[in-house]
């Protein structure tokens, strides 16, 4: 981030935490989130060479203050901050200091309605579309106790737009469906970056309207909790390989589904599906792989690359079945809670590419994932992750060789005040 604009956040967030309007009362809350966290990923796909012999160990340590103000009249803000301090023991540029103010919006709200201006954090699709913070506006109505309508529009990377509207109904406790729609144009030639693989050393230029219609819901069938996202993708993308341009009309979808049942106190299980269409040609008729700009998918941490939402949101346009043929992954887990402090997970699924179901001669491969989280204080944690990444057929036939399993550990604390 440039000085100039540090210099307007800073102020932007003294003005927040500190003016006083006249004739309205004025309060305020201020807290901090510490996070200390050592990772160690091996075998991951070295995109400049192809290869599967990526290795980093690296720390990350990042101090999170936050604000929230009431000035009264029915008007709030919050500010909230990062400064985060990034080591590694492999990268060429080995540490990085990094501070910026993540979120800063003023919020207002009366008679059903409410609206959020500023710089905050918008998701879309549950974040396997969208999840990042930007500047925008949030609206809101309650239609009626348990029917609303939103409405988000806010900026993506530097100059593309992006809106969301949203019907929602909530029946009971923990229960909601909402039915969603989404647009998004490309005006920074992201999408071409998905197409360079296929042009060396060509300059490419892309643009590209960008649309979703769906519905998520959360209820509960006879004890079993369900939750599912299901998306339909539309519209039309351009790409310029300075040879001509050529046109290619988009439809994809996008379906999660994720079940779980409580056997006791202590222990829950579950079952999950995860799917998005791909494409065996994208550069010729019309374009069926999912994408999305900058999404965030949380199913398994390395196929998938979930991990930390904070430190793993890339700045780019990206395949929902993370390669060009899609994916389709079932998957269980498990959830074992001993007593109130202590939380341990377990995460198993298989990848496979779109329309491929159970073909374990195109398969992509299989990963277990596990977690471990102790509060020993309130608000305190200590965690752990783990996780391996098996391939299958699939990196053999297209690179040749069966790489190495893909690992990930992940140690650390986070501590909340």
């Amino acid at each position: 981030m440039k000085p100039p604009k540090i210099l307007i956040s800073i102020t932007a967030a003294v003005c927040l935490l500190f003016f006083d309007v006249p004739g309205y009362s004025f309060e305020y809350r201020l807290g901090a989130e510490i996070f200390e966290g050592l990772f160690k990923e091996d075998n991951y796909l070295d995109e400049a060479t192809a290869t599967f012999d990526y290795d980093e160990t690296y720390n990350i340590f990042g101090i999170y203050p936050e604000g929230v103000v009431e000035f009264g009249g029915n008007i709030s803000g919050y500010a909230f901050g990062e400064l985060e301090w990034f080591h590694s023991w492999d990268a060429e540029d080995s540490d990085d200091l990094d501070g910026k103010l993540a979120d800063l919006f003023l919020s207002y709200s009366a008679s059903g309605f409410s609206a959020d201006v500023g710089l905050q954090p918008f998701l879309v699709g549950r974040g396997m579309v969208f999840y990042s913070d930007e500047p925008g506006v949030a609206l809101r109505y309650d239609i009626s106790k348990n029917t609303y309508i939103k409405g988000d529009a806010f900026k993506v990377f530097d100059n593309s737009p992006m809106a969301k509207i949203t019907l929602g109904y909530c029946p009971g406790f923990l229960e909601s469906v909402e039915i969603i729609g989404a647009g998004y144009y490309d005006s920074d030639d992201r999408i071409a970056e998905l197409y360079e693989p296929f042009y060396e050393n060509a300059n490419l230029e892309s643009s590209g309207h960008l649309f979703w219609v769906g519905g998520q819901a959360d209820y509960f069938i006879q004890g079993v909790f369900v939750s599912c996202l299901i998306l339909h993708q539309f519209g039309s993308v351009e790409i310029d390989a300075g040879s001509g341009a050529y046109d290619l009309d988009v439809s994809a979808y996008l379906f999660n589904i994720d079940m779980n049942y409580n056997i006791s106190r202590q222990l829950s299980a579950g079952a999950f599906v995860f799917s998005a269409s791909g494409d065996h040609s994208p550069e010729s008729g019309s374009l069926h792989a999912f994408m999305s700009p900058m999404p965030f998918n949380q199913t398994t941490s390395i196929f998938f690359n979930g991990g930390f939402k904070r430190y793993d949101i890339d700045e780019a346009v990206r395949l929902g079945g993370v390669t060009w043929d899609g994916v389709i992954a079932p998957g269980v887990k498990l959830e074992y809670q001993p007593n109130p402090k202590i939380i341990a997970e377990l995460v198993g699924a298989t990848m496979f590419p779109q329309g491929d179901l159970f073909n374990r001669d195109v398969w992509y491969g299989w990963e277990t994932d596990t977690r471990l989280s102790y509060e020993f204080y309130p608000g305190k944690h200590l965690f752990a992750e783990g996780g391996m990444f098996w391939h299958g057929n699939y990196f053999n036939q297209k690179y040749g060789y069966r790489p190495d399993p893909a690992t990930r550990f992940v140690a650390g604390m986070s501590l909340i005040f």
